[in-house]
């Protein structure tokens, strides 16, 4: 039996050394593999979204602060709730931090107790994100397999075009629309326009 399997995954990002050791001593009561990092570049280098997961994060740190990491984050659509840790009462960045996804914001400092309850509300959702993501990478790996022409004509067919305004459009006959409209069906192995429809979405 593998000792090393845990059921969750907490990643921690934060530049004090003292407080890092302090959180990654208090992640590893729970039942969870505790990775830490001194700057979210390293954090970045190593990060892989896991089943069930989330990110304890300091605010202020050097080249890259938490802001810029959840940014990054988000725009890669990475199924990682994040607790934003920081030492400043700043109203107008907790907010911006919200407002971008931020599940929590603890100022410093914080209770032990509190933390290690946010951080079980954070992996249940890490839980349900990553499940969407999952989805969501499967419908694009599905997508991917079309040509760039088939992709267009599928988003056409998606947008209610028909086949002969598509034919208009991409100057091309109806038959010829109509034999890819047959092997997008094919490739995507869905039987409607209503299934092709959904997988777009």
């Amino acid at each position: 039996m593998n000792q090393n399997k845990h059921s969750a995954t907490v990643w921690i990002v934060d530049d004090d050394p003292s407080l890092l050791r302090m959180l990654q001593t208090l992640v590893s009561t729970l039942d969870a593999q505790v990775k830490a990092f001194a700057t979210a570049r390293d954090f970045l280098d190593a990060y892989l979204p896991t089943e069930k997961s989330c990110l304890i994060c300091d605010l202020r740190m050097p080249d890259i602060d938490g802001l810029e990491l959840q940014k990054r984050l988000k725009a890669d659509r990475a199924p990682l709730p994040i607790i934003f840790l920081t030492g400043f009462a700043e109203v107008s960045v907790a907010v911006e931090a919200m407002r971008d996804g931020a599940l929590d914001f603890l100022q410093k400092p914080f209770s032990a107790h509190a933390l290690l309850g946010k951080i079980q509300s954070a992996l249940e959702l890490g839980e349900l994100q990553y499940e969407q993501w999952q989805q969501a990478q499967t419908k694009q790996a599905r997508i991917d397999l079309l040509t760039p022409k088939e992709r267009a004509i599928a988003r056409l067919v998606v947008d209610a075009k028909s086949s002969r305004e598509i034919s208009q459009f991409l100057d091309l006959s109806v038959r010829t629309i109509e034999n890819h409209r047959i092997r997008i069906m094919e490739k995507l192995h869905v039987d409607s326009t209503i299934d092709l429809v959904k997988l777009f979405l």
